[in-house]
Protein backbone atom coordinates (compact mmCIF):
# COMPACT_ATOMS: atom_id res chain seq x y z
CA UNK A 1 0.00 0.00 0.00
CA UNK A 2 2.92 2.79 1.11
CA UNK A 3 4.63 1.91 -2.50
CA UNK A 4 1.16 3.09 -4.26
CA UNK A 5 0.59 6.11 -2.01
CA UNK A 6 4.42 6.82 -2.63
CA UNK A 7 4.82 9.67 -5.09
CA UNK A 8 6.84 8.16 -8.40
CA UNK A 9 9.69 10.60 -7.36
CA UNK A 10 9.91 8.70 -3.58
CA UNK A 11 9.44 5.53 -5.49
CA UNK A 12 12.69 5.84 -7.87
CA UNK A 13 14.69 7.22 -4.83
CA UNK A 14 13.51 4.18 -3.05
CA UNK A 15 14.74 1.99 -6.13
CA UNK A 16 18.33 3.82 -6.25
CA UNK A 17 18.67 3.44 -2.71
CA UNK A 18 17.81 -0.36 -3.01
CA UNK A 19 20.47 -0.88 -5.57
CA UNK A 20 23.39 1.65 -5.15
CA UNK A 21 25.91 -0.58 -4.73
CA UNK A 22 24.82 -2.16 -8.53
CA UNK A 23 24.43 1.30 -9.67
CA UNK A 24 27.91 2.57 -8.37
CA UNK A 25 29.50 0.09 -9.89
CA UNK A 26 27.61 0.37 -13.13
CA UNK A 27 28.83 3.93 -13.14
CA UNK A 28 32.57 3.40 -12.46
CA UNK A 29 32.33 1.02 -15.10
CA UNK A 30 31.04 4.16 -17.29
CA UNK A 31 33.15 6.44 -15.95
CA UNK A 32 36.30 3.77 -17.02
CA UNK A 33 35.24 3.29 -20.33
CA UNK A 34 34.55 6.55 -21.04
CA UNK A 35 38.52 7.31 -20.55
CA UNK A 36 39.12 4.51 -22.37
CA UNK A 37 37.24 5.13 -25.69
CA UNK A 38 38.07 8.36 -25.98
CA UNK A 39 41.63 7.87 -26.03
CA UNK A 40 41.22 4.06 -27.97
CA UNK A 41 43.84 3.36 -30.48
CA UNK A 42 42.12 3.23 -33.85
CA UNK A 43 43.62 -0.07 -35.30
CA UNK A 44 46.66 -1.73 -35.31
CA UNK A 45 49.21 -0.37 -32.97
CA UNK A 46 53.02 -0.59 -30.99
CA UNK A 47 52.08 2.45 -28.50
CA UNK A 48 52.28 0.64 -24.57
CA UNK A 49 54.04 -2.61 -25.25
CA UNK A 50 51.62 -3.82 -27.89
CA UNK A 51 53.35 -4.52 -30.87
CA UNK A 52 52.25 -8.23 -29.72
CA UNK A 53 48.52 -7.19 -30.85
CA UNK A 54 49.26 -7.96 -34.24
CA UNK A 55 50.17 -11.51 -33.80
CA UNK A 56 47.39 -11.98 -31.01
CA UNK A 57 45.10 -10.54 -33.64
CA UNK A 58 46.06 -13.34 -36.85
CA UNK A 59 45.97 -16.11 -34.40
CA UNK A 60 42.38 -14.62 -33.05
CA UNK A 61 41.12 -14.70 -36.32
CA UNK A 62 42.77 -17.13 -38.57
CA UNK A 63 41.90 -19.77 -35.77
CA UNK A 64 46.01 -20.39 -35.32
CA UNK A 65 48.46 -20.28 -32.32
CA UNK A 66 50.36 -17.38 -31.03
CA UNK A 67 53.32 -17.15 -29.05
CA UNK A 68 53.19 -19.13 -26.13
CA UNK A 69 51.25 -19.52 -23.96
CA UNK A 70 48.93 -19.71 -26.60
CA UNK A 71 46.28 -17.44 -24.23
CA UNK A 72 43.34 -19.80 -25.87
CA UNK A 73 41.11 -17.74 -23.65
CA UNK A 74 41.68 -14.51 -24.68
CA UNK A 75 41.65 -15.65 -28.68
CA UNK A 76 38.31 -16.95 -27.99
CA UNK A 77 36.87 -14.15 -26.51
CA UNK A 78 38.44 -11.59 -28.73
CA UNK A 79 36.77 -14.00 -31.83
CA UNK A 80 33.66 -14.00 -30.50
CA UNK A 81 33.32 -10.48 -29.19
CA UNK A 82 34.34 -9.36 -32.53
CA UNK A 83 31.91 -11.63 -34.33
CA UNK A 84 28.70 -9.98 -32.99
CA UNK A 85 30.57 -6.01 -33.24
CA UNK A 86 28.31 -4.76 -35.77
CA UNK A 87 31.31 -1.61 -37.09
CA UNK A 88 35.06 -1.36 -37.27
CA UNK A 89 38.10 -3.57 -38.11
CA UNK A 90 39.30 -6.35 -36.16
CA UNK A 91 42.22 -4.18 -35.14
CA UNK A 92 39.87 -1.93 -33.44
CA UNK A 93 38.16 -4.37 -32.13
CA UNK A 94 40.69 -5.62 -30.26
CA UNK A 95 41.45 -2.52 -28.74
CA UNK A 96 37.92 -2.51 -27.98
CA UNK A 97 37.11 -5.49 -26.34
CA UNK A 98 40.27 -4.59 -24.08
CA UNK A 99 38.66 -1.45 -23.08
CA UNK A 100 35.20 -3.00 -22.64
CA UNK A 101 36.68 -5.30 -20.16
CA UNK A 102 38.68 -3.21 -18.46
CA UNK A 103 36.00 -1.34 -17.36
CA UNK A 104 34.18 -4.39 -16.92
CA UNK A 105 36.99 -4.91 -14.25
CA UNK A 106 36.85 -1.61 -12.64
CA UNK A 107 32.94 -1.82 -12.27
CA UNK A 108 33.36 -5.34 -10.32
CA UNK A 109 36.23 -4.32 -8.36
CA UNK A 110 34.16 -1.75 -7.13
CA UNK A 111 31.88 -4.05 -5.68
CA UNK A 112 35.10 -6.18 -4.35
CA UNK A 113 35.84 -2.58 -2.24
CA UNK A 114 32.55 -2.50 -1.07
CA UNK A 115 32.77 -5.98 0.57
CA UNK A 116 35.84 -5.25 1.72
CA UNK A 117 34.76 -1.44 3.34
CA UNK A 118 31.73 -3.34 5.03
CA UNK A 119 33.64 -5.92 6.71
CA UNK A 120 36.46 -3.10 8.58
CA UNK A 121 33.78 -2.79 11.69
CA UNK A 122 36.07 0.70 12.72
CA UNK A 123 35.32 1.91 16.26
CA UNK A 124 34.10 4.96 14.33
CA UNK A 125 32.50 3.72 11.15
CA UNK A 126 31.33 6.32 7.91
CA UNK A 127 28.33 5.23 7.04
CA UNK A 128 27.33 3.15 3.82
CA UNK A 129 26.99 6.46 1.39
CA UNK A 130 30.57 7.42 2.61
CA UNK A 131 31.82 3.90 1.60
CA UNK A 132 29.93 3.98 -2.10
CA UNK A 133 31.95 6.81 -2.31
CA UNK A 134 35.59 5.64 -0.94
CA UNK A 135 35.04 2.95 -3.14
CA UNK A 136 34.69 4.23 -6.43
CA UNK A 137 37.28 6.68 -5.80
CA UNK A 138 39.79 4.33 -5.17
CA UNK A 139 38.95 2.24 -7.93
CA UNK A 140 38.58 5.38 -10.27
CA UNK A 141 41.89 5.94 -9.32
CA UNK A 142 43.03 2.32 -10.60
CA UNK A 143 41.18 2.71 -13.83
CA UNK A 144 42.87 6.06 -14.22
CA UNK A 145 46.61 4.37 -13.43
CA UNK A 146 49.00 4.63 -15.84
CA UNK A 147 49.54 1.21 -16.33
CA UNK A 148 46.25 -0.40 -16.34
CA UNK A 149 44.81 2.81 -18.96
CA UNK A 150 47.75 2.02 -21.24
CA UNK A 151 46.40 -1.63 -21.79
CA UNK A 152 42.65 -0.61 -21.95
CA UNK A 153 43.06 1.22 -25.17
CA UNK A 154 45.26 -1.59 -27.09
CA UNK A 155 45.24 -5.05 -28.25
CA UNK A 156 46.74 -7.50 -25.64
CA UNK A 157 45.72 -9.69 -23.03
CA UNK A 158 46.26 -7.79 -20.21
CA UNK A 159 43.05 -5.91 -19.46
CA UNK A 160 41.28 -9.20 -19.86
CA UNK A 161 43.55 -10.36 -16.90
CA UNK A 162 42.26 -7.53 -14.67
CA UNK A 163 38.85 -8.58 -15.26
CA UNK A 164 39.58 -12.28 -13.99
CA UNK A 165 41.29 -11.06 -11.23
CA UNK A 166 38.20 -8.52 -9.81
CA UNK A 167 36.19 -11.59 -10.92
CA UNK A 168 38.23 -13.88 -8.53
CA UNK A 169 38.83 -11.60 -6.02
CA UNK A 170 34.80 -11.38 -5.79
CA UNK A 171 33.95 -14.77 -6.19
CA UNK A 172 36.29 -15.29 -2.97
CA UNK A 173 33.99 -13.74 -1.01
CA UNK A 174 30.93 -15.09 -1.63
CA UNK A 175 33.13 -18.32 -0.94
CA UNK A 176 34.03 -16.74 2.27
CA UNK A 177 30.61 -16.00 3.17
CA UNK A 178 29.12 -19.15 2.66
CA UNK A 179 31.72 -20.89 4.42
CA UNK A 180 31.14 -18.67 7.59
CA UNK A 181 27.78 -19.39 7.32
CA UNK A 182 26.68 -15.47 6.34
CA UNK A 183 23.99 -16.02 3.79
CA UNK A 184 20.54 -17.14 5.04
CA UNK A 185 20.28 -19.81 1.74
CA UNK A 186 23.50 -21.59 2.73
CA UNK A 187 22.37 -23.02 6.17
CA UNK A 188 26.25 -22.59 7.49
CA UNK A 189 26.94 -25.35 5.47
CA UNK A 190 29.18 -23.80 2.61
CA UNK A 191 29.69 -23.23 -0.78
CA UNK A 192 27.19 -25.98 -2.19
CA UNK A 193 28.86 -27.82 -5.16
CA UNK A 194 27.41 -25.41 -7.62
CA UNK A 195 29.23 -22.35 -6.46
CA UNK A 196 32.67 -24.60 -6.15
CA UNK A 197 32.34 -25.98 -9.62
CA UNK A 198 31.50 -22.57 -10.76
CA UNK A 199 34.48 -20.83 -9.17
CA UNK A 200 36.62 -23.76 -10.39
CA UNK A 201 35.26 -23.28 -14.27
CA UNK A 202 36.26 -19.31 -13.78
CA UNK A 203 39.93 -19.95 -12.05
CA UNK A 204 40.66 -22.49 -14.55
CA UNK A 205 39.47 -20.06 -17.71
CA UNK A 206 40.67 -17.27 -16.49
CA UNK A 207 44.65 -19.30 -16.55
CA UNK A 208 43.90 -19.61 -20.06
CA UNK A 209 44.21 -16.40 -20.65
CA UNK A 210 47.37 -15.73 -18.56
CA UNK A 211 49.06 -18.01 -16.40
CA UNK A 212 50.78 -15.45 -13.49
CA UNK A 213 46.98 -15.66 -12.10
CA UNK A 214 48.00 -18.57 -10.37
CA UNK A 215 49.09 -15.99 -7.76
CA UNK A 216 45.81 -14.78 -6.93
CA UNK A 217 43.76 -17.58 -7.58
CA UNK A 218 45.71 -19.81 -5.29
CA UNK A 219 45.89 -17.73 -1.74
CA UNK A 220 42.42 -15.77 -2.40
CA UNK A 221 40.72 -19.26 -2.50
CA UNK A 222 42.67 -20.64 0.45
CA UNK A 223 41.27 -17.41 2.07
CA UNK A 224 37.62 -18.12 0.89
CA UNK A 225 37.50 -21.95 2.02
CA UNK A 226 39.21 -21.41 5.21
CA UNK A 227 36.06 -18.81 6.29
CA UNK A 228 34.87 -21.63 8.42
CA UNK A 229 38.23 -22.94 9.69
CA UNK A 230 39.93 -25.71 8.77
CA UNK A 231 37.77 -28.10 10.72
CA UNK A 232 35.13 -26.82 8.75
CA UNK A 233 36.85 -28.09 5.26
CA UNK A 234 35.39 -31.05 3.84
CA UNK A 235 35.77 -32.95 0.40
CA UNK A 236 32.24 -31.53 -0.68
CA UNK A 237 33.87 -27.93 -0.46
CA UNK A 238 36.69 -28.72 -2.75
CA UNK A 239 36.23 -31.46 -5.05
CA UNK A 240 33.90 -29.54 -6.64
CA UNK A 241 36.20 -26.70 -6.86
CA UNK A 242 38.87 -29.08 -8.65
CA UNK A 243 36.47 -30.57 -11.20
CA UNK A 244 35.93 -26.83 -12.10
CA UNK A 245 39.28 -25.95 -12.37
CA UNK A 246 40.12 -28.91 -14.84
CA UNK A 247 36.99 -28.23 -17.01
CA UNK A 248 38.04 -24.55 -17.30
CA UNK A 249 41.63 -25.07 -17.85
CA UNK A 250 40.35 -27.31 -21.02
CA UNK A 251 40.43 -24.42 -22.48
CA UNK A 252 44.06 -25.03 -23.56
CA UNK A 253 42.74 -27.81 -25.95
CA UNK A 254 42.14 -25.17 -28.44
CA UNK A 255 45.99 -25.64 -29.07
CA UNK A 256 45.90 -29.41 -30.37
CA UNK A 257 42.65 -28.54 -31.69
CA UNK A 258 43.98 -25.38 -33.60
CA UNK A 259 47.06 -26.63 -35.04
CA UNK A 260 46.15 -29.81 -36.27
CA UNK A 261 44.17 -28.03 -38.72
CA UNK A 262 47.51 -26.34 -39.94
CA UNK A 263 46.88 -22.77 -39.51
CA UNK A 264 48.93 -20.01 -41.05
CA UNK A 265 50.11 -19.25 -37.89
CA UNK A 266 51.06 -21.62 -35.79
CA UNK A 267 53.73 -21.58 -33.16
CA UNK A 268 55.19 -24.69 -31.86
CA UNK A 269 52.48 -27.03 -33.82
CA UNK A 270 50.80 -28.10 -29.98
CA UNK A 271 49.50 -30.63 -31.78
CA UNK A 272 52.02 -33.21 -30.52
CA UNK A 273 52.65 -33.58 -27.02
CA UNK A 274 56.33 -32.25 -27.23
CA UNK A 275 55.17 -29.02 -29.03
CA UNK A 276 51.79 -28.66 -26.65
CA UNK A 277 54.26 -28.68 -23.57
CA UNK A 278 56.47 -26.09 -25.76
CA UNK A 279 53.92 -23.81 -25.56
CA UNK A 280 52.12 -23.91 -22.30
CA UNK A 281 55.20 -24.01 -20.77
CA UNK A 282 56.59 -20.92 -22.76
CA UNK A 283 60.16 -23.23 -23.21
CA UNK A 284 61.46 -20.10 -25.22
CA UNK A 285 61.12 -17.58 -22.99
CA UNK A 286 62.03 -19.31 -19.87
CA UNK A 287 65.90 -18.54 -20.19
CA UNK A 288 63.97 -14.72 -18.85
CA UNK A 289 62.72 -16.38 -15.76
CA UNK A 290 64.62 -15.07 -12.70
CA UNK A 291 67.59 -14.02 -14.81
CA UNK A 292 67.72 -10.50 -13.22
CA UNK A 293 69.95 -10.59 -10.32
CA UNK A 294 72.49 -7.95 -8.06
CA UNK A 295 72.63 -4.69 -9.15
CA UNK A 296 70.12 -4.63 -11.81
CA UNK A 297 68.23 -6.50 -9.84
CA UNK A 298 67.59 -3.64 -7.49
CA UNK A 299 67.29 -1.37 -9.88
CA UNK A 300 64.59 -2.77 -10.94
CA UNK A 301 63.02 -3.19 -7.62
CA UNK A 302 63.66 0.58 -7.13
CA UNK A 303 61.75 0.69 -10.67
CA UNK A 304 58.47 -1.06 -9.18
CA UNK A 305 58.45 1.39 -6.50
CA UNK A 306 58.38 4.29 -8.81
CA UNK A 307 55.47 2.54 -10.87
CA UNK A 308 53.54 2.60 -7.64
CA UNK A 309 53.99 6.40 -7.01
CA UNK A 310 53.39 6.75 -10.98
CA UNK A 311 49.78 5.13 -11.11
CA UNK A 312 48.20 6.55 -7.43
CA UNK A 313 50.44 9.53 -6.75
CA UNK A 314 52.05 10.36 -3.16
CA UNK A 315 48.93 10.82 -1.26
CA UNK A 316 47.15 7.54 -2.61
CA UNK A 317 50.63 5.54 -1.64
CA UNK A 318 50.32 7.41 2.17
CA UNK A 319 46.28 6.19 2.19
CA UNK A 320 47.19 2.76 0.79
CA UNK A 321 49.97 1.74 3.47
CA UNK A 322 47.64 3.67 5.95
CA UNK A 323 44.85 0.86 4.61
CA UNK A 324 47.44 -2.14 4.96
CA UNK A 325 48.32 -1.47 7.99
CA UNK A 326 44.85 -0.90 9.18
CA UNK A 327 43.64 -4.38 7.21
CA UNK A 328 46.40 -5.75 9.23
CA UNK A 329 44.51 -4.99 12.56
CA UNK A 330 41.15 -5.66 11.38
CA UNK A 331 41.21 -8.19 8.36
CA UNK A 332 44.71 -9.79 8.27
CA UNK A 333 43.82 -12.94 7.39
CA UNK A 334 42.50 -11.29 4.02
CA UNK A 335 45.64 -9.03 3.93
CA UNK A 336 47.82 -11.77 4.38
CA UNK A 337 45.93 -13.92 1.36
CA UNK A 338 46.55 -10.40 -0.83
CA UNK A 339 50.60 -10.25 0.65
CA UNK A 340 51.23 -13.51 -1.05
CA UNK A 341 49.89 -12.49 -3.91
CA UNK A 342 51.72 -9.30 -4.03
CA UNK A 343 54.96 -10.89 -3.16
CA UNK A 344 54.85 -13.96 -5.64
CA UNK A 345 53.71 -11.29 -8.79
CA UNK A 346 56.40 -8.46 -7.49
CA UNK A 347 59.54 -11.17 -7.28
CA UNK A 348 58.43 -12.45 -10.66
CA UNK A 349 58.11 -9.28 -12.51
CA UNK A 350 61.50 -7.53 -11.50
CA UNK A 351 63.14 -10.91 -12.21
CA UNK A 352 62.01 -11.21 -15.86
CA UNK A 353 64.01 -10.03 -18.38
CA UNK A 354 61.96 -8.43 -20.31
CA UNK A 355 60.77 -5.04 -21.02
CA UNK A 356 57.10 -5.29 -20.12
CA UNK A 357 57.18 -7.53 -17.34
CA UNK A 358 55.96 -4.23 -15.25
CA UNK A 359 52.49 -4.87 -16.52
CA UNK A 360 52.77 -8.35 -14.58
CA UNK A 361 51.96 -5.74 -11.68
CA UNK A 362 48.26 -4.48 -12.88
CA UNK A 363 46.84 -6.92 -10.29
CA UNK A 364 49.04 -6.29 -7.19
CA UNK A 365 48.32 -2.57 -8.30
CA UNK A 366 44.40 -3.27 -8.00
CA UNK A 367 44.66 -5.22 -4.55
CA UNK A 368 46.40 -1.40 -3.39
CA UNK A 369 43.84 0.56 -4.42
CA UNK A 370 41.45 -1.94 -1.87
CA UNK A 371 44.14 -0.91 0.56
CA UNK A 372 43.88 2.89 -0.53
CA UNK A 373 40.02 2.65 0.29
CA UNK A 374 40.65 1.37 3.49
CA UNK A 375 42.83 3.99 3.97
CA UNK A 376 40.53 6.84 3.06
CA UNK A 377 37.66 4.97 5.52
CA UNK A 378 40.21 5.10 7.98
CA UNK A 379 40.69 8.84 7.15
CA UNK A 380 37.15 9.66 6.95
CA UNK A 381 36.73 7.67 10.27
CA UNK A 382 38.58 10.48 11.94
CA UNK A 383 36.79 13.57 10.40
CA UNK A 384 35.30 14.77 14.01
CA UNK A 385 38.29 14.45 15.90
CA UNK A 386 40.41 16.37 12.71
CA UNK A 387 37.76 19.19 13.10
CA UNK A 388 37.86 19.41 17.16
CA UNK A 389 41.90 19.41 16.42
CA UNK A 390 41.52 22.51 13.86
CA UNK A 391 39.62 25.22 15.48
CA UNK A 392 38.82 26.95 11.41
CA UNK A 393 37.07 23.70 10.92
CA UNK A 394 35.22 23.45 13.93
CA UNK A 395 32.13 25.76 12.80
CA UNK A 396 32.23 23.48 9.12
CA UNK A 397 29.73 20.84 8.80
CA UNK A 398 30.67 17.44 9.05
CA UNK A 399 29.61 16.37 5.63
CA UNK A 400 31.43 19.50 3.75
CA UNK A 401 34.79 18.38 5.58
CA UNK A 402 34.32 14.67 3.94
CA UNK A 403 33.01 15.94 0.98
CA UNK A 404 36.48 18.27 0.59
CA UNK A 405 38.46 15.64 1.64
CA UNK A 406 37.22 13.48 -0.73
CA UNK A 407 37.39 16.15 -3.73
CA UNK A 408 41.08 16.27 -2.63
CA UNK A 409 41.85 12.70 -2.98
CA UNK A 410 39.78 12.92 -6.52
CA UNK A 411 42.25 15.76 -8.01
CA UNK A 412 45.33 14.47 -6.37
CA UNK A 413 45.08 10.35 -8.05
CA UNK A 414 42.88 10.32 -10.44
CA UNK A 415 42.51 14.01 -11.73
CA UNK A 416 46.25 14.52 -11.66
CA UNK A 417 47.08 10.99 -13.48
CA UNK A 418 44.45 11.82 -15.80
CA UNK A 419 46.01 15.57 -16.81
CA UNK A 420 50.02 14.40 -16.66
CA UNK A 421 48.98 10.99 -18.70
CA UNK A 422 46.44 11.74 -21.58
CA UNK A 423 49.26 13.33 -23.66
CA UNK A 424 51.17 10.32 -23.35
CA UNK A 425 48.25 7.39 -23.49
CA UNK A 426 45.73 9.13 -25.83
CA UNK A 427 46.42 7.01 -29.04
CA UNK A 428 43.15 8.28 -30.86
CA UNK A 429 45.60 9.51 -33.33
CA UNK A 430 47.81 6.52 -33.38
CA UNK A 431 48.74 5.24 -36.79
CA UNK A 432 51.40 4.91 -37.18
CA UNK A 433 51.80 0.79 -37.15
CA UNK A 434 49.08 0.56 -39.73
CA UNK A 435 50.44 3.23 -42.11
CA UNK A 436 53.66 1.34 -41.81
CA UNK A 437 52.15 -2.15 -42.44
CA UNK A 438 50.01 -0.76 -45.64
CA UNK A 439 52.44 1.25 -47.06
CA UNK A 440 54.88 -1.89 -46.90
CA UNK A 441 52.46 -3.57 -48.81
CA UNK A 442 51.98 -0.48 -51.11
CA UNK A 443 55.64 -0.90 -52.01
CA UNK A 444 55.47 -4.55 -52.32
CA UNK A 445 54.45 -6.52 -55.77
CA UNK A 446 51.98 -9.36 -55.11
CA UNK A 447 53.76 -12.78 -54.30
CA UNK A 448 56.64 -10.52 -52.71
CA UNK A 449 58.92 -11.92 -49.87
CA UNK A 450 60.00 -9.91 -46.83
CA UNK A 451 62.50 -10.82 -44.07
CA UNK A 452 61.64 -9.12 -40.53
CA UNK A 453 63.31 -9.16 -37.41
CA UNK A 454 61.71 -7.20 -35.06
CA UNK A 455 58.28 -7.70 -32.61
CA UNK A 456 57.14 -5.08 -34.09
CA UNK A 457 57.69 -5.17 -37.80
CA UNK A 458 57.45 -9.06 -37.49
CA UNK A 459 53.65 -9.05 -35.98
CA UNK A 460 52.19 -6.03 -38.29
CA UNK A 461 53.35 -7.84 -41.51
CA UNK A 462 51.86 -10.81 -40.02
CA UNK A 463 48.58 -9.05 -39.85
CA UNK A 464 48.76 -7.73 -42.88
CA UNK A 465 49.66 -10.45 -44.84
CA UNK A 466 47.13 -13.15 -43.03
CA UNK A 467 44.44 -11.03 -42.06
CA UNK A 468 44.38 -7.39 -43.38
CA UNK A 469 45.27 -8.25 -47.01
CA UNK A 470 45.60 -11.81 -48.15
CA UNK A 471 44.96 -11.31 -51.44
CA UNK A 472 48.37 -9.44 -51.80
CA UNK A 473 49.96 -12.99 -51.05
CA UNK A 474 53.17 -11.57 -49.29
CA UNK A 475 55.22 -13.85 -47.57
CA UNK A 476 56.44 -12.11 -44.55
CA UNK A 477 59.47 -14.27 -42.94
CA UNK A 478 60.45 -12.83 -39.59
CA UNK A 479 63.99 -14.37 -39.41
CA UNK A 480 64.02 -15.08 -35.44
CA UNK A 481 61.50 -17.77 -35.82
CA UNK A 482 63.49 -19.49 -39.04
CA UNK A 483 65.76 -21.00 -36.94
CA UNK A 484 63.03 -23.61 -35.51
CA UNK A 485 62.02 -26.16 -37.78
CA UNK A 486 58.30 -26.03 -37.43
CA UNK A 487 58.27 -22.87 -38.72
CA UNK A 488 60.00 -23.40 -41.61
CA UNK A 489 57.81 -26.35 -42.27
CA UNK A 490 54.97 -23.58 -42.25
CA UNK A 491 56.59 -21.26 -44.50
CA UNK A 492 57.42 -24.71 -47.02
CA UNK A 493 54.07 -25.45 -46.71
CA UNK A 494 52.03 -22.72 -47.36
CA UNK A 495 55.04 -20.76 -50.02
CA UNK A 496 56.09 -24.36 -51.69
CA UNK A 497 56.92 -22.36 -54.74
CA UNK A 498 59.02 -19.57 -52.60
CA UNK A 499 60.60 -22.13 -50.38
CA UNK A 500 64.44 -24.03 -51.25
CA UNK A 501 63.97 -27.69 -51.26
CA UNK A 502 66.97 -28.12 -48.79
CA UNK A 503 66.86 -26.86 -44.83
CA UNK A 504 70.25 -25.52 -44.00
CA UNK A 505 71.22 -25.28 -40.17
CA UNK A 506 70.96 -21.66 -38.58
CA UNK A 507 69.76 -18.70 -38.97
CA UNK A 508 71.75 -16.83 -41.36
CA UNK A 509 72.03 -19.82 -43.65
CA UNK A 510 68.27 -20.37 -44.12
CA UNK A 511 67.52 -16.65 -44.33
CA UNK A 512 70.15 -16.59 -47.27
CA UNK A 513 69.01 -19.91 -48.65
CA UNK A 514 65.59 -18.28 -49.08
CA UNK A 515 67.11 -15.05 -50.93
CA UNK A 516 69.51 -17.48 -53.23
CA UNK A 517 66.21 -18.91 -54.52
CA UNK A 518 64.07 -16.37 -55.15
CA UNK A 519 66.42 -13.64 -56.18
CA UNK A 520 65.53 -12.54 -59.85
CA UNK A 521 62.16 -14.37 -59.77
CA UNK A 522 60.53 -13.01 -56.96
CA UNK A 523 60.69 -9.26 -55.36
CA UNK A 524 62.49 -9.85 -52.05
CA UNK A 525 62.47 -7.19 -48.99
CA UNK A 526 64.15 -6.28 -46.29
CA UNK A 527 62.51 -4.37 -43.08
CA UNK A 528 64.95 -4.47 -40.27
CA UNK A 529 68.73 -4.90 -40.85
CA UNK A 530 71.40 -2.24 -42.92
CA UNK A 531 72.10 -2.49 -45.97
CA UNK A 532 75.73 -3.88 -44.65
CA UNK A 533 74.24 -6.62 -42.93
CA UNK A 534 74.09 -8.53 -46.75
CA UNK A 535 77.38 -7.39 -48.34
CA UNK A 536 77.00 -9.59 -51.11
CA UNK A 537 74.12 -8.71 -52.07
CA UNK A 538 72.88 -4.51 -53.09
CA UNK A 539 70.22 -3.13 -51.33
CA UNK A 540 68.25 -0.19 -52.23
CA UNK A 541 65.46 1.97 -50.69
CA UNK A 542 62.08 1.40 -51.74
CA UNK A 543 59.37 2.69 -49.56
CA UNK A 544 59.56 1.68 -46.13
CA UNK A 545 61.67 -1.56 -46.98
CA UNK A 546 65.31 -2.27 -48.78
CA UNK A 547 64.87 -4.26 -52.26
CA UNK A 548 67.28 -6.85 -53.12
CA UNK A 549 68.88 -6.06 -55.91
CA UNK A 550 69.94 -8.59 -58.50
CA UNK A 551 73.55 -7.92 -59.25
Amino acid sequence: MKSKLMPKSGVWAERVHRHRVGLGAIAVGAVSFLLYVLTLAPGLTWSNSAADGGDLLTAAFRWGIPHPTGYPTYLLSLRSFSTVMPFGGVAFHGNLFSAITAAVAMGMLFLVTVRVLRRLHLPTPIDDRHALVVAAVSTISMAASRMLWSQATVTEVYALNAMFVSAILLAAFGLRDRQEGLRADAGGKGPGWRYGLAIGLLSGIALGNHLTIAALIAPMLVWGLLGGGIRSLAATHIIPMVLGGLVGVSVYAYAPLASAQSPVLNWGHPDTAEGFWWMVSGSIYQGFTFDVRGEELFRRAVTSTDHLFAQFAFIGVLLGLAGLGLMWDRMRSLLIAHLVTVVAVVVYAITYRTIDSFLYLIPVFMLFSIWMAVGMARMLSHVDEVREAIRPLRTVKRPVVVGISVVIVLAVVPGFSIATNWGSLDLSDDREASNYAESAFETMEPGSIVITRTDQTVFSLWFQAYVADTEHSVMAVSAPHIVFDWYWDDLVQQYPDRMPDNRPEGLLLRVLSIIDHNLGINQIYEANAPAEAFPEFQLVEDGPLKRFVPG
